[in-house]
C-alpha cells in the first residue's frame, strides 16, 4: 500500500477510484455488487466505495501469512480513516474514494472503528466461545456495514443493523467448508476437529435460528438494497434450514441459478 498522502485532483481521477471500487466489488462481492444496483441511481457509487472497503478489511486473514501482519494491515486502515477525517487521505484507490463520500454524507467513524475491531477476531486461532461472541462479531462487521448504508440512503439504522448481523451468521454458516480447510470454525465453542459431531450440530442450529431471530417476518423495509439484503438472507436461510439435519455433508453453494434469481429481483426492485 501506498503511504503517501493525496486528495483527487479532479473529477476524472475520483472517477477512476469509483470505478476501481466498483470492479471490485463486482469480482469479489457480487450479492453485494447486486444490492448496490437495486439501490436508486445516485446511491449506487458510494455503497460500492463501502462495500469495497468492506472487502480490503475482510480479506486481511486471508492475504498474510501470520496474524502480527493482519493487526498492522488493519492498524494500517486505522490510520488511513485518521487521514480521511483529518483531510490528508493516503493515496490508495478506496481510501480516495471514502474521503470523498464519507465528506459528502457525513459519515461516522465509530461504525468504521467497529469493522476494524471485529476484525481482528479473524486473526485469532480461535473460534468463538459462545453465542455472545459470535453475535458480537457479526453485528460489528456486516451489521457495522449496514449502518453505514443507512446513513447513505436514509433508511433505519436498527433494521439494517439486524438484517446485517443476519447476513454475517448465513454467510458462515454457507462457509463452513471453506474456513474449515483453514482450520478455522465460526461455530460458537466448536474446535475444528469437533466440526461434524452432534455437539456441533446443535451449534450449527443455535446460530440459524439466532439468524432467522434477526429476520423476523414483521421486520419491514421500504429501502430497496435493505430490502434485497433482506430478499437474499431469507433465501440462503430457508436452503440452510433444509439441510440443517446434515449440513456437513451436503453444503449449498451458490449455483449459478441462484445469481439469476438475485438478478431478477434486483432488477424488479431497483
Amino acid at each position: 500500500m501506498d503511504e503517501s498522502f493525496a486528495a483527487p485532483q479532479d473529477r476524472s481521477s475520483l472517477d477512476g477510484t469509483m470505478e476501481y471500487c466498483a470492479l471490485q466489488v463486482r469480482t469479489f462481492d457480487p450479492d453485494r455488487y447486486l444490492t448496490a444496483i437495486a439501490a436508486p441511481k445516485k446511491f449506487r457509487a458510494p455503497l460500492l466505495v463501502l462495500y469495497a472497503f468492506n472487502l480490503e478489511i475482510s480479506k486481511t486473514r486471508e492475504t498474510v501469512s501470520e496474524p502480527m501482519l493482519g493487526r498492522i494491515r488493519l492498524q494500517w486502515w486505522r490510520e488511513a480513516l485518521d487521514g480521511i477525517y483529518q483531510g490528508t487521505p493516503r493515496n490508495h484507490e478506496v481510501v480516495l474514494a471514502l474521503s470523498f463520500i464519507v465528506k459528502e454524507y457525513s459519515l461516522s467513524r465509530p461504525h468504521f472503528d467497529d469493522m476494524i475491531n471485529g476484525r481482528e477476531f479473524d486473526l485469532e486461532d480461535r473460534e468463538p466461545k459462545d453465542i455472545a461472541e459470535l453475535l458480537s462479531y457479526a453485528q460489528s462487521t456486516s451489521g457495522s456495514l449496514l449502518q453505514l448504508v443507512t446513513e447513505i440512503t436514509g433508511s433505519d439504522e436498527e433494521t439494517a443493523n439486524r438484517i446485517g448481523t443476519a447476513w454475517a451468521l448465513i454467510g458462515l454458516l454457507k462457509s463452513i467448508e471453506f474456513y474449515r480447510a483453514q482450520q478455522r470454525c465460526y461455530l460458537p465453542g466448536i474446535a475444528v476437529t469437533q466440526i461434524g459431531t452432534d455437539r456441533a450440530l446443535r451449534a450449527f442450529g443455535e446460530v440459524l435460528n439466532l439468524a432467522s431471530e434477526h429476520l423476523d417476518p414483521n421486520l419491514q423495509t421500504s429501502s430497496n438494497d435493505l430490502a434485497l439484503y433482506q430478499w437474499i438472507a431469507r433465501y440462503d436461510l430457508k436452503r440452510l434450514t433444509r439441510i440443517k439435519a446434515s449440513p456437513f455433508t451436503g453444503h449449498p453453494t451458490n449455483a449459478a441459478w441462484r445469481r439469476c434469481r438475485i438478478i431478477i429481483a434486483s432488477l424488479l426492485k431497483s
